[in-house]
């Protein structure tokens, strides 16, 4: 594969940290990664892991993503590129193998509210996938030309087991870079099976590291809190202002989405507000401390902006008007470490916002 293999990753990487940068909103579920980096082979003829030798072989990888809970995502991953080893001896021989690999997998979070921060701009993960591979190896066994190379193609499954990191430089856009172990079950991808009376160097199937880096662009934000974020300008401030002064008096039974009795005249308040601004739509947002199961919490937080969602329509606010996302524990506004933290945190907000045509 050609070096200039990081040219368009380059780019691209360029084009999207230039793009807006979304409202910030956990309701990204889906994500998309390009990489570029180089892979290391380790099987009968040798291992050149970690830069043992040059870098000579190259590759690029796409991965889609969707957000399963805070610690999990699962991932689908395309690779693409080349393996090699050359002898350092006289003979010069070797092999040299167009690969490709595709493998579903998940990633364990490590920036899941429990070791980190979700909204960490360090994002360290583990990375496990299953799949199928396939190569074409073209082997060199002699110097003599009538016996330099013969070349072969055939398919194998594989597994790859590593971790890496990202950096967040918004919620829509990350850089990263990735390293994984892959082990294929196959024994022929340097042209070179294992043979206990030919060589005794690795009783193991061929295997290989991909090092990796390049960008993740997380999108899948529902249009409300996409347009929350660009639209809210044109909202009177008089309008911002009351919305948030309402808000604060929205309450919940304790893990419950049952609205408390105390809070139906601030919300009969959102409701003539919104009667008064027909122009102006509500993003309306649950959120919960972090007592209890992250993915409960998700859904407890989703319950409570519906119960505020249903509330408003039956007061005659249209429903084309109101969106309802849940955002569970990651958006805490407060320690979490006493009560009185933990109470502003479970809350729900309403966020107005002008559809722009």
């Amino acid at each position: 594969m050609k070096k200039k293999i990081f040219l368009p990753i380059l780019t691209l990487l360029l084009i999207t940290s230039s793009d807006v940068i979304m409202a910030q909103n956990y309701a990204k579920r889906f994500g998309f990664e390009a990489m570029g980096g180089i892979n290391e082979y380790g099987g009968d003829r040798g291992t050149r892991y970690f830069f043992a030798s040059k870098p000579t072989y190259q590759g690029a990888s796409a991965t889609f993503g969707y957000y399963l809970n805070p610690s999990f995502d699962g991932v689908l991953s395309v690779d693409i590129g080349e393996i090699g080893h050359i002898d350092q001896s006289f003979e010069k021989e070797g092999f040299r193998a167009s690969i490709w690999s595709v493998m579903p997998g998940v990633r364990y979070k490590l920036y899941n509210n429990k070791i980190l921060s979700e909204r960490s701009k360090f994002k360290p993960f583990l990375h496990a996938g299953w799949g199928l591979f396939n190569y074409v190896t073209n082997v060199r066994n002699s110097p003599t030309p009538e016996r330099m190379v013969r070349s072969f193609s055939r398919f194998a499954v594989q597994w790859g087991v590593g971790g890496g990191v990202k950096y967040s430089f918004s919620e829509s856009f990350d850089v990263m870079a990735q390293i994984l172990y892959n082990y294929t079950y196959d024994d022929n991808l340097d042209g070179l099976p294992y043979d206990p009376w030919v060589h005794r160097r690795n009783k193991l199937m061929d295997a290989y590291l991909t090092h990796r880096v390049g960008f993740a662009f997380n999108f899948g934000a529902n249009d409300a809190a996409y347009k929350f974020g660009k639209d809210d300008d044109d909202v009177p401030k008089e309008v911002k202002v009351k919305l948030e002064l309402f808000s604060k008096q929205i309450q919940f039974e304790t893990a419950s989405s049952n609205i408390l009795p105390s809070s139906f005249n601030a919300l009969d308040s959102v409701a003539m507000l919104l009667l008064a601004y027909p122009n102006v739509n509500a993003l309306i947002e649950g959120h919960t401390d972090n007592v209890g199961d992250d993915e409960e919490n998700l859904l407890l937080s989703q319950r409570r902006a519906d119960a505020v969602l249903k509330y408003l329509t039956d007061k005659k606010i249209d429903v084309s008007r109101l969106t309802a996302t849940g955002y569970g524990e990651t958006q805490p506004i407060a320690t979490n470490k006493n009560e009185e933290g933990r109470a502003l945190n479970r809350r729900c907000v309403v966020r107005p916002y002008i559809k722009k045509q």
